[in-house]
């Protein structure tokens, strides 16, 4: 695919005016044509399209270049689909070696069949009728329907028959989580009298659907697809694949929390948008996320739910090192409520006027109903505040840090996950007192996923400088952050588990009979693991400095005695 004679081929045939014109308005101006670069905002036309020499190129940004480079950058695809998709276009075959068939081809054909059905019920029965006048009712045109590929499932089992009917296994039915089986043995289909959003992934493969009721009485609002092999909910963001489209020329991704504040977002002009399907943000979505853009703008409901879920996403989105920025709406609106009430254009201009540093936003919300008079006021401020800037950077937690002491005599204490902790060298110590230390810090950091009674302790007592692995490092860092993040008794997992990148390596912690069982540790044994601590790094500080002296020295002599003092230690630290 990446031969250069084929790409020279398909760059001179692509008609490179009629390719851009897919994308921007273009008007000609002697042999070139112009028009708004895509790439970034501007007033004044700079992109500059050459038919001559069947480049696209911005005068200002300097994004663009012939064909396949243009329509890589334009849709946020790799260099070899821009080769294929131009290639499809121009009839040339593109021989890819050695692809292996995808083994879930046949599961995202049922999918698409399962959508077809249901945008036909949507239009063409009694029930669907209604459901489609429901949506023109939420606010949305036949044209928003057809692109989000809306549709509504039947009271009656008609999809489970029209598989059935063209051949589809219903095992793979049962497994895609679109039919069931009932104690007699009849199939059913899952999805019931219920509008249909289909949900893709970041390839724009249909993989799941949340069916929405229209009834007011019915206790679940939705009812999404159950884990299946290419439908999980806490690693999909509902519009991603189409967001990619838009996300260069936008210059940010909007991130909301439901399909309808999607679709009136997207309504508003501002196409790359997405929504995590009211689950919380996840690392997952933050790497999906950052591969299609550097700036997020968090748009959730404006409720307090919605403030604290802002809250949270914040530092997810930092780990990822994306700019982030906050639009919070007022009167306890969300997206799809505020442009009911306000228009479009209202909307549209808060992204220009009412963004928030996130810092800020943070900042500000947490000062609300404090009195610093009270110490539980205090502490919750220091831990709230300690949290929302785990990843800033060091200036800025220094300029908060002087703000907050200046204006309100609190003193921040941001060190202990301020920096990144980087790893000891390796000493020749007993590896006995090294095993003894390490396993007694595992018991403490396993007695806090249990619960936090000790963190305080930990944080004073031992901190950043007497952990000894990688690992415990990272865990320490990310215990004392979820602890701050949240007013929880002990470490929710699944919550836990979106914040860290090694889920494998906690097993160990896990696995262990005192989190298995929830023993936990004693005053007397809390004791005990800090004098195993504090022996190890007493005998780390002393042969670090004594190996020091060893390398430095040309005293044969002193370099017996250095020799006879480190295994002393190590004797020692036997006993």
């Amino acid at each position: 695919m990446s031969d250069k004679a084929l790409i020279d081929r398909i760059n001179k045939e692509t008609d490179i005016v009629k390719l851009v014109s897919e994308f921007v308005s273009l008007e000609k101006r002697g042999k070139n044509y112009m028009g708004l670069c895509p790439f970034h905002d501007e007033k004044t036309p700079s992109f500059s399209v050459s038919p001559e020499k069947n480049l696209a190129v911005c005068m200002g940004c300097r994004k663009g270049g012939n064909p396949v480079t243009f329509l890589q950058l334009i849709k946020n695809v790799s260099y070899e689909d821009a080769i294929k998709e131009l290639a499809d276009r121009l009839g040339i075959e593109v021989k890819v070696e050695n692809k292996k068939k995808d083994p879930n081809e046949s599961l995202y054909n049922l999918m698409d069949e399962a959508t077809a059905f249901y945008q036909y019920a949507l239009k063409h029965t009694k029930k669907g009728q209604e459901a489609f006048q429901y949506l023109l009712d939420r606010g949305l045109t036949e044209e928003d329907i057809n692109h989000f590929q809306i549709g509504f499932a039947p009271h009656a089992d008609n999809l489970y028959k029209l598989l059935r009917s063209k051949g589809y296994p219903t095992t793979d039915m049962m497994k895609l989580g679109l039919v069931s089986q009932n104690e007699e043995g009849k199939y059913y289909d899952i999805f019931r009298s219920r509008v249909i959003f289909p949900i893709k992934d970041s390839l724009g493969r249909i993989v799941g659907f949340s069916g929405r009721t229209t009834k007011k009485t019915e206790p679940a609002k939705y009812i999404n697809s159950t884990e299946t092999p290419i439908f999980k909910k806490g690693e999909l963001l509902y519009h991603l694949s189409d967001a990619k489209l838009h996300s260069v020329k936008q210059g940010f991704v909007v991130l909301n929390e439901g399909f309808f504040d999607v679709i009136q977002t997207f309504k508003a002009g501002l196409k790359s948008v997405v929504a995590t399907m009211g689950t919380a943000l996840t690392k997952n979505h933050a790497q999906q996320l950052k591969k299609i853009t550097n700036h997020v703008v968090v748009v959730y409901d404006g409720d307090n739910a919605g403030i604290e879920a802002t809250l949270k996403s914040i530092p997810i989105l930092k780990d990822e090192k994306i700019n982030v920025s906050v639009l919070h709406l007022k009167d306890k609106l969300d997206p799809d409520e505020y442009i009911k009430k306000n228009g479009y254009e209202s909307y549209k201009s808060l992204f220009n006027d009412s963004l928030q540093d996130p810092y800020q936003f943070g900042y500000q919300i947490y000062l609300k109903d404090k009195d610093f008079k009270r110490s539980v006021d205090v502490e919750t401020f220091k831990k709230q505040m300690s949290a929302l800037l785990y990843k800033a950077d060091p200036a800025i937690k220094k300029q908060y840090e002087a703000d907050i002491y200046q204006k309100y005599h609190i003193q921040l204490n941001l060190g202990f996950v301020q920096y990144e902790l980087p790893p000891k060298k390796s000493v020749q110590v007993n590896k006995r007192v090294i095993t003894k230390a390490e396993n007694a810090i595992d018991l403490i950091l396993t007695d806090l996923l249990i619960h936090p009674k000790r963190l305080e302790q930990f944080v004073e007592k031992i901190g950043k400088d007497k952990l000894i692995t990688s690992l415990q490092q990272k865990l320490a860092s990310d215990i004392y952050k979820y602890y701050l993040t949240t007013n929880d008794d002990h470490v929710n997992l699944e919550y836990f588990y979106a914040m860290i990148d090694y889920p494998e390596a906690l097993k160990i912690y896990l696995d262990k009979e005192v989190y298995k069982r929830k023993l936990k540790l004693s005053d007397n044994d809390f004791n005990h693991c800090l004098e195993a601590i504090e022996e190890y790094h007493q005998n780390y500080l002393q042969v670090e400095t004594l190996m020091n002296e060893l390398r430095t020295t040309n005293d044969e002599q002193r370099k017996q005695e250095i020799a006879q003092k480190i295994l002393e230690i190590q004797k020692r630290g036997k006993v």
